[in-house]
């Protein structure tokens, strides 16, 4: 496990902050929020931001939304969004000498750190279940319909000591994306984790099925 200094936690401190105000200011993000059903009252809970002013060595996040990772003892990871209203898998961004394309990267992570677990918070609820996501939007949309819920930005991120944090709970959900990606993750969470795939329709998330059915819609995938 990383252990932050004192200077790398207040840096990371003052990014959330910043960006935290930036967000009333940034009307795509607060768009692309709402439209995800996420509120001001969720994104001021889970510290959502737009980086609009980055801080020295954030340039390269500038326009994405800021996802800071919140601990008892404050943000320890932040991770960055693409907003742009683009498939990011086919949108060349440069081309090298070579005429390689760089394609954009939805999701960017911040050089040098290691990956956390999404939304600890929720390991301190008192609740013998718990639901593990491919990311941090779906554990947000989770913890918003009542489901104790920590997310993992991608299987190939997941960290040995993530299995110890999650030994507590007598269940634990895999609730991973509805295509290839998705069961590749819930297999992997069953032998890491002893998850239980919670079974996502074809083509949707958690997100998805909360836009489209509500809290309801979400409860049903674990009901009964």
């Amino acid at each position: 496990m990383q252990t932050l200094s004192a200077a790398q936690r207040a840096f990371f401190e003052s990014a959330a902050s910043t960006y935290q105000a930036d967000l009333a200011g940034d009307t795509s993000a607060r768009e692309y929020l709402l439209n995800r059903g996420f509120g001001p009252e969720v994104a001021a809970t889970f510290r959502l931001g737009a980086v609009r002013r980055p801080l020295v060595g954030h340039e390269q996040y500038r326009g994405r939304l800021a996802i800071p990772y919140l601990t008892p003892a404050g943000v320890v990871n932040l991770r960055f969004r693409c907003l742009k209203p683009h498939d990011c898998a086919k949108t060349v961004i440069y081309t090298d000498a070579k005429g390689k394309p760089s394609y954009c990267r939805k999701y960017l992570s911040m050089d040098g750190m290691e990956s956390n677990l999404f939304n600890v918070l929720d390991l301190k609820k008192d609740s013998l279940f718990i639901g593990v996501t491919e990311g941090e939007l779906d554990a947000i949309t989770l913890s918003m319909c009542g489901i104790p819920a920590v997310g993992v930005p991608g299987v190939e991120n997941w960290q040995e000591h993530f299995s110890r944090c999650l030994a507590d709970f007598d269940v634990i959900y895999s609730f991973a994306d509805g295509d290839t990606a998705g069961r590749k993750f819930s297999k992997f969470l069953a032998k890491e984790a002893k998850a239980r795939p919670v079974r996502i329709p074809k083509g949707e998330d958690v997100n998805s099925i909360y836009v489209k059915g509500g809290a309801d819609a979400v409860r049903a995938l674990i009901e009964g």
